[in-house]
């Protein structure tokens, strides 16, 4: 517990649950489980691994916070130190004049989980936090059909719209906020991609990362030796372009300094 609680590493717990230092056990367990299923790794299995990691670093973090404020020497304990290295912050956070959007019982946070500060999802949504920036896949073997989800991703994007590519060489689909996407394939494997966007208040639209996902529609080895493939395609397409964009840039350099000596000759002769 001492190493824990160096200066360098000593962790709000009461900030992670979200809860105060005189709220009953009661209502830190119910703050527990609101958190956890939120963060639970299973609900992030098909993340990507960037947020896969921050889901379970997050899912560990909830579990310590718990282990330490249920338990009530450990709580004594970490409540001696935060008060004894962050007075200022701990006056302020035991204090009972608790704001109005922190006066929750358990059965709100068991029903409704943690509530959310407008102002503190503005600003998310001004900073361009996309939330479960991911989907689903349900693969028919025998149709060779795949069914995209993103009904998970609109839960926590309600504002956003998406766009798919099914595959390296066609289009996008438009960006719409339709939930189910299907499509037939004759290959072993389908490098599909999302996209997500949304509009500002300012108007200004602003876009994901791209989302990647292979869909094995074949046996592993084959589809395994066909991604290779199409990746090493795509490599080399991306690597012409690049080559296409040098030769662009020299040529307009040496257009440049072409442009440049002329006129500076010009200026010589009429000198």
């Amino acid at each position: 517990m001492s190493n824990s609680l160096s200066s360098e590493r000593f962790k709000n717990y009461y900030e992670v649950l979200r809860v105060r230092p005189y709220d009953s056990p009661e209502l830190i367990q119910a703050a527990f489980v609101a958190q956890i299923k939120q963060w639970h790794p299973d609900r992030f299995a098909n993340a990507d691994p960037l947020t896969k990691q921050n889901a379970e670093e997050r899912a560990k973090l909830i579990l310590e916070a718990k282990r330490i404020l249920l338990t009530p020497s450990l709580k004594a304990e970490y409540d001696q130190a935060f008060e004894a290295r962050f007075p200022r912050r701990w006056e302020k956070l035991s204090s009972k004049a608790r704001p109005k959007q922190r006066q929750i019982t358990v059965e709100d946070l068991l029903k409704h989980g943690i509530p959310i500060n407008p102002l503190t999802q503005t600003q998310a949504q001004e900073l361009n936090t996309f939330k479960w920036l991911s989907f689903s896949t349900r693969v028919n073997y025998k149709t060779r059909r795949v069914v995209f989800s993103v009904s998970h991703f609109f839960e926590h994007n309600p504002d956003c719209e998406v766009r798919f590519r099914f595959h390296y060489n066609q289009d996008w689909t438009p960006f719409s906020k339709q939930k189910l996407y299907a499509v037939d394939y004759n290959d072993d494997v389908a490098l599909v991609e999302m996209q997500a966007r949304y509009i500002l208040p300012s108007k200004k639209i602003r876009y994901s990362p791209c989302i990647f996902k292979v869909v094995v529609l074949t046996d592993y080895e084959r589809a395994m030796q066909r991604r290779r493939e199409i990746q090493q395609h795509i490599t080399r397409l991306r690597n012409r372009m690049v080559l296409k964009l040098i030769i662009v840039m020299l040529g307009s350099a040496l257009f440049a300094a072409e442009t440049l000596a002329l006129i500076a000759s010009t200026q010589m002769l009429l000198v």
